[in-house]
Order: C-alpha cells, then structure tokens, then sequence
C-alpha cells in the first residue's frame, strides 16, 4: 500500500499566496516588536513575499550566492513542523551584536572585539527572540501551543546555507515555497538617511504537511 500523498506545493493558487503573506506579515509584524524592544531601537518590516521558486534557483532569489551570510535554523516542535531561518548579511552582523551589547549592558563594544562565542551567542539570542516571535503568531492561528528548538548559527556563502533549504524542499519536489519577511534596523537615535540601516531576512520553509495544516486552519483549502 502506498504511503499518504503529499500536498503538492505547484497546485497552489493566488488566494492561498496571499493567506502565506498575509501569515508573514503577522509574523513579522510579531518579530519587529519584539527586537525592537530587545535592541531599544525602531526597527520596520518590508511588506512579507510568499513566493514558489525553483530549488536550483533559491540561492540568486535573495543576493549574489557567493556574498558572505550569517543564518539561525530552529524549527517549531510539533510533528509538523515548521522551519524558519534569520538571514542576516556577514557585514551587518557585527553592527547588530553591538547594538545588543549596548542595550543589555550599557556600554559600546566593537563586536570585533568580541570573543567569537560572544558573538555567536548573542546572534543565536537575537534569533531565538525574531524566530520565537514569529512562531507565535502562526500558533496563535493554528490554536497550538508548540515551542522553538534550540537554534544553531551557520556563517558560509549565501549559496551553500540556501541549499540546506533546497535540500529539505528536495525530498518533495523541485519547488519551495519561501516566505521572505525583510527587516530594516535602525540605530536608536538616528533617522532614515543619517545611517544605514541593517537588512535581515526571516524565511518561513514548511513541510508541505504543515502548509497543508495551516491552510485547513485558514479555510482556503
């Protein structure tokens, strides 16, 4: 006897999109609020993206695939569950280390200074809270209550972290589905224009069960 069908990532249609983005928005907007808080500065969302792309074109979907990124991976703790990753460009990492640094002990700290497991540490806490966060939203529409797993920091090439997402979405078809929620930090006390702002990424990567689940849940499928 075959096993279960797997739900079919292709057959999705324009109104489902929308319910995935409408999911990122909430997420994200969940997300800023929360690491607003934690770094003690604005920060604002780009309107999310929930697109399918081919998994031999995921890595050039986001930046040039050879750019230097960091990424946190943690995965809700259901039996279906639902991957996220914090993307973050390799140069911006150090200006987000420090701003947290600044915010929890009251003092300036060039992260390159910083013992390397510092700073792992403090990427991994940021992620935690940003994935955490976003986590919660989507429980909250499911009416669960599941939690994050440990999250684990990975700095390689734009293209070699992308293809643990292909890798995973490989074992279902050719196609992911991504939902891609940017976040735009901005220092505290400066304004658009005085400085540049820190761009990061959430990718939202489910399990065709788990969107199958969340779509039920939605009433659009």
């Amino acid at each position: 006897m075959g096993g279960k069908i797997l739900f079919d990532l292709s057959s999705l249609n324009q109104m489902q999109l929308d319910a995935i983005r409408e999911i990122g928005n909430i997420g994200a907007g969940h997300a800023a609020t929360a690491i607003s808080e934690m770094l003690g500065c604005t920060v604002e969302i780009d309107i999310p993206k929930a697109e399918l792309v081919s998994i031999y074109n995921l890595d050039s979907y986001y930046d040039d695939p050879r750019a230097g990124y960091a990424a946190v991976f943690a995965s809700s703790d259901n039996d279906k569950p639902f991957n996220f990753m914090f993307l973050i460009r390799e140069a911006d990492v150090s200006k987000i280390v420090s701003m947290l640094v600044a915010k929890q002990f009251g003092m300036e700290m060039d992260a390159s200074s910083m013992p390397q497991d510092m700073v792992e540490s403090a990427l991994g806490e940021t992620g935690n809270i940003l994935l955490g966060s976003f986590l919660n939203s989507v429980n909250g529409l499911l009416g669960i209550s599941s939690g994050i797993t440990t999250p684990s920091v990975t700095h390689d090439t734009l293209a070699s972290i992308l293809s643990v997402v292909s890798a995973m979405f490989g074992q279902y078809g050719d196609i992911a589905l991504v939902t891609k929620t940017q976040l735009n930090v901005m220092p505290a006390g400066q304004t658009q224009g005085q400085s540049e702002s820190i761009d990061a990424n959430i990718l939202m990567a489910s399990e065709p069960d788990a969107l199958e689940m969340l779509l039920m849940k939605l009433g659009v499928i």
